[in-house]
């Protein structure tokens, strides 16, 4: 299931980055909106939450795909990820794990041991934090916005849509 929804998020990386690059352009041609810098963080809110929960299902689809790898045909044994661990460790291989949270691939091996398999797992789980991370911090700075403006226009003894209080 995981692998299906990986290609609907590959799918969406070029939709994304269109988007982003639209926004960007708007954003730079003359005539826009008073408030185009809250609106340009509130959407940067969305597009980096999108972005984390993409990277997230690919790194899913991938710890799927390479865990159907490795129980089924030939040549199956050992785990695609676990091949490129050094020649000694590799003959003492016992079995395989896949992580779905973090997203990684862990190869056992006999005694118990465990040993993180090769990939781009831990680049994967990077990019989702640094996304989510983004995204959080842009819709605090959003709230810090929006305090910001509120605050300022009581100062000058004015409602926050800018009519004047009497």
């Amino acid at each position: 299931m995981f692998v299906l929804l990986m290609y609907g998020a590959l799918l969406a990386v070029p939709l994304w980055a269109i988007a982003v690059v639209v926004k960007l352009v708007s954003v730079v041609i003359p005539g826009r909106r008073p408030d185009w810098a809250r609106d340009l963080l509130r959407w940067s809110v969305g597009a980096a939450a999108a972005a984390a929960v993409i990277v997230y299902v690919i790194g899913l689809g991938l710890v799927q795909w390479d865990a159907s790898e490795a129980e089924s045909g030939a040549g199956s044994s050992p785990a695609v990820p676990c091949r490129s661990l050094p020649p000694g460790t590799l003959d003492q291989l016992a079995g395989h794990e896949p992580s779905y949270l973090p997203l990684g691939f862990d190869c056992l091996l006999d005694g118990g041991r465990v040993v993180e398999a090769g990939g781009p797992y831990s680049l994967l789980n990077a990019l989702t934090v640094a996304f989510a991370l983004a995204a959080v911090l842009s819709l605090l700075a959003v709230g810090f916005w929006d305090e910001y403006r509120a605050r300022a226009a009581s100062k000058a003894g004015r409602t926050a849509d800018g009519a004047v209080e009497v």
